[in-house]
């Protein structure tokens, strides 16, 4: 908490708000202090137009000169950034990302020749090995900080036992626990496809059921029961419990398996940025690229020019990084991919070249597919193109 107090902390909101509300509400349970700016929504000021480019509205939080914005994520950021700041032993430390199911970097093989993997802690170049042991190490390293472990020897050593036991069991019970996640989703849809990407970056095994979408009463019970809200695809069930709505299921499932593969980036500002981003090509692409082949003449062509702008966006995020994560495939990534097949169908119905108009974006949507994560979940541009075709007739676009 006090890291966010003793550095610059602005909300840019508008007093009525029910989304700046919920911003102000989390900032006061967390009892952090900010500097609240009122913003005139008729005459929007500079910093909020360039703190929040995208959408240029409020509420924006600043922290430490960086924007974070949307109120959900807004209030996600609030909790886990003051989480991190109470961190137990308050050690400072270099956090480094790395690729455990590609090429690991020189430093994580010599440092942990053994095993090969994650997590190794290194302290003034030393390396420590295996979680359970980096956490005694750092307790005992620390000893004048929040002790971690119980001074009594035989308190300790209980401790011990049932940290030991916990990690026993959870290998144990690794496959087992596999077996029970389940999949609701449809072939075609680039929000069940996100789910399978995310699953197969985990490498977890699953059960696929394909679902009849084309009307309630042809929905499956367990459907209908596991998304009474929305009563749609997908739906993750896992251990018997139904997670809905692809982007929360991708980050439940980042969550659920935490050793595997990161999707959601560490950092928190990061993390609210891809959450952001993901949340950007929610509410845009999947609008915008249907309407490309909903709609005709000057509809269409205005579309078309809402659609590039989008398109330019997503690459000025982008910038020269491999992924929207950087070197890493994650949330964001995953979020877009499954709209890649699509490119074609968008492109031909409204005549234009997404590698022209964001040559970067096209790039890495050949990177992308070239993984097999997303090659193996995503649809065929040419089956694409042909469902595009049955659409436009049931539509009378054709």
């Amino acid at each position: 908490m006090a890291d966010l107090e003793t550095k610059g902390v602005v909300l840019l909101d508008f007093w009525v708000s029910p989304f700046g509300q919920r911003c102000r509400i989390a900032l006061a349970e967390k009892g952090v202090e900010y500097e609240y700016r009122e913003e005139n929504l008729g005459d929007k000021s500079p910093l909020l137009l360039k703190s929040n480019p995208v959408h240029k509205k409020i509420p924006v939080l600043i922290h430490d000169g960086k924007p974070v914005c949307e109120s959900l994520i807004i209030v996600q950021y609030i909790d886990e950034r003051c989480r991190i700041a109470l961190a137990e032993k308050g050690v400072e430390y270099e956090y480094r990302e790395e690729n455990i199911l590609g090429a690991k970097s020189p430093l994580l093989l010599k440092s942990n020749p053994v095993y090969k993997k994650i997590p190794v802690l290194i302290h003034d170049g030393k390396p420590v090995c295996e979680s359970l042991i980096i956490v005694q190490y750092i307790d005992e390293a620390w000893p004048d900080r929040a002790p971690l472990l119980p001074a009594d020897p035989y308190a300790r050593a209980q401790a011990r036992f049932w940290a030991d036991f916990v990690d026993m069991k959870r290998r144990r019970d690794t496959k087992r626990a596999m077996k029970s996640v389940v999949l609701l989703d449809f072939w075609v849809s680039p929000f069940g496809q996100r789910c399978r990407i995310a699953l197969a970056e985990k490498g977890v095994e699953y059960e696929y059921r394909e679902e009849n979408i084309s009307g309630d009463k042809n929905k499956s019970p367990l459907l209908l029961e596991s998304n009474p809200v929305y009563k749609k695809i997908p739906v993750l069930i896992l251990d018997g419990k139904p997670v809905c709505e692809s982007l929360i299921i991708v980050q439940c499932i980042d969550e659920a398996w935490p050793d595997r593969a990161p999707l959601v980036p560490a950092d928190p500002y990061a993390r609210a940025q891809a959450r952001f981003w993901a949340d950007f090509v929610d509410k845009k692409f999947y609008e915008y690229g249907s309407r490309l082949w909903k709609l005709k003449g000057e509809a269409q062509a205005a579309t078309k020019e809402e659609f590039i702008v989008i398109l330019k966006l997503l690459e000025g995020e982008l910038g020269a990084k491999k992924y929207f994560g950087g070197d890493a495939f994650g949330f964001v990534d995953i979020a877009l991919a499954p709209f890649v097949s699509w490119f074609y169908s968008y492109e031909t119905s409204a005549g234009f070249s997404i590698e022209e108009a964001a040559p970067k974006v096209a790039a890495w949507a050949k990177r992308s597919m070239e993984r097999e994560s997303v090659a193996n979940a995503v649809s065929h541009p040419d089956k694409i193109y042909e469902m595009v075709g049955v659409l436009k007739k049931k539509f009378g676009v054709e």
